[in-house]
């Protein structure tokens, strides 16, 4: 019989469920809804006992996603190797077991740590606050659209289960490190990106580009047809904010939805050229990550 180092990782991957669970400590925590993120249980990828119990924490503490990497480039960067070689490090430093809540490798696959419920051991500051997600690279390495695509989709759903926009943080954030080393973090920094320009699940994609040319050439008046699709998914995200009226919300990017979205650029900060009612990726980004839409081309 094959031992769990054999084990096909594609072959162990779950659907996360739904249903009530209960942390360690017997607190019960709430049913989340239907999803698709794809994880490798603990039991799956073969985790040891927790040594001494780690605390519960409530999802209405969390604020934060963090990324991390290995530091040097790591011994392994697909398959369970991942998590274990992680749990044997975190084990000899004195710990209860994995101190991130998620490990994801270069192919994609996302194991589980220490879950939704429970406090992470990744970041002072940030560990009942912030879920930790770890990316098995190091040094200079460079994510895999992979794993870029899996530590994104851990971001939707923490924001999913949570009902809110988690800030999105690198190690460095927290404390004076290298980690979670350039590559990643300019990821981070950029909105964490979905590479390939995909969607997420259950969720609409509005590209940049089409946006951009709708706002500079979108016919003036309603009854005329939609110039790009996206823009009532942007209307709408700025009917949310309160600075566009809902009867301007007509799919067309004409004067009105230009002013309303220039307001939506100083909020972030922005003036000058920067706050001319165009969309810019930074502006866009941020508007998708509050109101549930991924940003393409």
């Amino acid at each position: 019989m094959n031992g769990p180092d054999q084990l096909n990782v594609p072959a162990l991957v779950r659907r996360a469920r739904d249903g009530a669970g209960v942390a360690p400590s017997g607190i019960p925590f709430p049913a989340p809804r239907s999803t698709t993120m794809e994880l490798i249980t603990r039991a799956d990828w073969g985790a040891k006992p927790w040594q001494g119990t780690p605390r519960s924490v409530s999802l209405s503490e969390r604020t934060t996603v963090m990324m991390h990497y290995h530091g040097d480039p790591p011994p392994y960067s697909t398959g369970v190797r991942v998590p274990r070689e992680v749990e044997a490090i975190h084990l000899a430093n004195g710990w209860s077991g994995v101190g991130y809540h998620f490990l994801v490798d270069q192919d994609g696959a996302v194991y589980e740590g220490r879950g939704w419920g429970l406090v992470g051991a990744h970041c002072p500051g940030y560990n009942r606050t912030g879920f930790g997600v770890y990316v098995a690279i190091g040094g200079s390495q460079k994510p895999s659209d992979a794993a870029l695509r899996a530590a994104r989709d851990v971001y939707d759903e923490a924001c999913r289960r949570t009902g809110r926009t988690l800030a999105k943080k690198g190690h460095r954030d927290g404390i004076s490190t290298q980690c979670p080393g350039d590559p990643l973090y300019d990821w981070v920094r950029d909105g964490m990106p979905r590479p390939g320009g995909g969607s997420s699940p259950g969720r609409p994609s509005v590209s940049l580009a089409k946006l951009v040319a709708a706002a500079r050439n979108d016919p003036p008046r309603s009854g005329t047809p939609v110039s790009y699709s996206g823009v009532k998914t942007v209307e709408a995200a700025l009917v949310k904010e309160g600075l566009l009226a809902s009867r301007y919300a007509d799919g067309h990017f004409g004067t009105a939805t230009v002013s309303a979205y220039a307001a939506w650029q100083r909020r972030l900060g922005f003036s000058g050229s920067d706050a001319d009612g165009i969309p810019g990726r930074t502006s866009l980004t941020r508007l998708g990550d509050k109101y549930r839409f991924d940003v393409t081309g």
